[in-house]
């Protein structure tokens, strides 16, 4: 039948990251189900889009390793793709530098550049903002339908083409690496051609981490932060002001029993042999 574009449809997020096996000292597994949901509809009906996608990062880089390879998991009834897996996409890396990096976007199964635009603050926490944005790409193949069903007069078959775009603002504690804010603009488009001007809706969203999601994802941020400034700066200077002590008053100590004191010298007086203490 005819297409129809809903306009004002409440739209929920939910994503749910977990660590798997294989996992280790060195690397982590990492497996994120997301599901997009109308919240206006129950059941399966409500279910706009859903995925598992999982990869194996190196834990201080954040960057996939070679081995094993990752995957993503579109439809339920079917196995996961394998799909390699290239650039950041659950954690920026410790120390996290004004730089650009590069973003893995799990529809394209590419990375992309998310350029460092800005410092900021949020809730109390410093931050570096980072923005990636893609622009439309055709995906998927192409649909060829009477115009009536695309909304235009007559019968004839007009083709479209299937395009999707996303601009991403990612908000990071710099020296954990933690994301503690996302906000998103999420396209897809049915038209002629990337820039046409006429373009049927399939889907515009642009989410954001509700309130106690940011606000978890900061407590957690400032716990590895602290941690991490403890092992790395508060921990060494403490322990080096305590050896420092420790060594000065090994000195002293050394000194104080070795340095000359009052003593008894005993001397021969005269040649009777008597001994006399001065």
């Amino acid at each position: 039948g005819k297409l129809v574009v809903d306009s004002n449809v409440p739209i929920t997020v939910q994503q749910r990251v977990t660590a798997e096996d294989p996992s280790g000292s060195d690397a982590v597994t990492l497996q994120s189900a997301v599901q997009m949901v109308r919240d206006d509809r129950v059941g399966s009906a409500a279910i706009v889009n859903a995925s598992i996608d999982r990869s194996t990062v190196d834990r201080i880089s954040a960057i996939p390793v070679e081995e094993p390879i990752g995957s993503i998991q579109t439809v339920m009834d079917k196995p996961a793709e394998v799909v390699a897996h290239e650039g950041l996409q659950f954690k920026f890396p410790f120390d996290t530098q004004k730089r650009t990096y590069p973003y893995f976007d799990s529809t394209l199964r590419d990375s992309y550049d998310a350029n460092f635009i800005a410092e900021g603050e949020i809730e109390g926490v410093d931050v570096y903002n980072f923005r990636q944005e893609i622009a439309p790409v055709e995906i998927g193949t192409e649909i060829t339908l009477p115009a009536s069903n695309w909304g235009k007069p007559g019968t004839s078959p007009v083709t479209m083409k299937r395009f999707y775009g996303i601009t991403r603002e990612l908000s990071v504690e710099p020296i954990s690496g933690a994301i503690i804010q996302v906000q998103q603009h999420y396209r897809q488009y049915f038209a002629t051609s990337a820039s046409a001007a006429e373009t049927i809706t399939i889907i515009d969203v642009a989410p954001k981490l509700d309130s106690q999601t940011q606000h978890e994802q900061i407590e957690r941020a400032v716990m590895y932060r602290d941690q991490i400034r403890w092992g790395t700066d508060y921990g060494p200077a403490i322990g080096g002001s305590v050896g420092l002590l420790l060594l000065l008053g090994g000195i002293y100590l050394g000194w104080a029993t070795t340095r000359p004191g009052p003593q008894s010298l005993i001397v021969q007086n005269g040649k009777s042999g008597d001994l006399v203490a001065r």
